[in-house]
């Protein structure tokens, strides 16, 4: 992550209510120092700002602060496609061509280097045909700890450590980068490399258990020749959700 979005995520953190310099060090993957370092950046950029140093200290937004614009996070973005995408597969519903429009909107708000971004992360979002009987009948639910870890792990680039469980019932622990995220509605899938057996693997999200986020990869595995490898003909069967690309 880039200096101006660490940012950026940190002003986000400060509007949510008020917090620690431990716990926004930890949200931002960076040592308390450098968080010290940010919030004195945003003060000097005009944003009010009170820390308290010490014991039961913490960091808010002044009561007096300047409104903040509207600004979206990369992710927030990546959010707002997935629930467009799933609007799309159900079809005929109520404002989706609205909630299309404020995607659109969105999107064109970033600066160039985060629509890059984003459009980086929205092609590897694949929806495909709707599951089976079968597949529905034995979906279970999916671990809510999963998907922080693996929002995080998808668009920072980490590695993924978690528990699995095949469909013979069969318990494995998995090491994998995320290289992709397929729905076949309304089960979901991760589109992996497996870093110890070294080949592609999907894994349906409802059954997999304590997940825990490793470091940034040194090196990220092509998402056409993984997604191909794991799903063959994904790439020509379903549909990534990017919209309209911008000029």
């Amino acid at each position: 992550m880039d200096t101006a979005a660490r940012r950026d995520r940190l002003l986000s953190l400060l509007h949510r209510g008020p917090t620690t310099v431990p716990a926004i060090a930890r949200e931002l993957d960076v040592s308390e120092r450098t968080a010290y370092r940010d919030i004195a950046a945003l003060r000097t950029a005009g944003h009010g700002i009170d820390a308290t140093p010490g014991p039961g200290g913490g960091v808010r937004i002044t009561p007096d602060s300047r409104p903040r614009p509207v600004h979206f996070e990369v992710s927030e973005i990546v959010g707002l496609a997935l629930s467009v995408a799933i609007l799309r597969a159900t079809r005929h519903v109520p404002f989706a061509q609205s909630a299309e429009a404020a995607l659109d909107r969105s999107r064109r708000a970033l600066s160039a280097e985060r629509q890059r971004n984003l459009q980086r992360l929205l092609r590897r979002i694949l929806v495909g045909s709707p599951a089976n009987e079968h597949i529905r009948a034995s979906l279970g639910d999916v671990d809510p700890g999963l998907l922080p870890v693996f929002e995080r792990c998808f668009t920072d680039g980490r590695s993924m450590t978690f528990d699995y469980v095949d469909r013979f019932g069969a318990p494995t622990s998995r090491r994998i980068e995320c290289v992709a995220l397929v729905l076949h509605a309304p089960a979901w899938y991760v589109v992996a490399w497996d870093l110890d057996k070294d080949a592609p693997r999907m894994f349906r999200m409802d059954r997999i258990s304590d997940p825990t986020a490793g470091p940034p990869l040194a090196e990220r595995h092509p998402f056409s020749f993984v997604a191909e490898q794991a799903c063959p003909g994904a790439e020509a069967t379903m549909e990534p959700w990017i919209g309209t690309p911008l000029a």
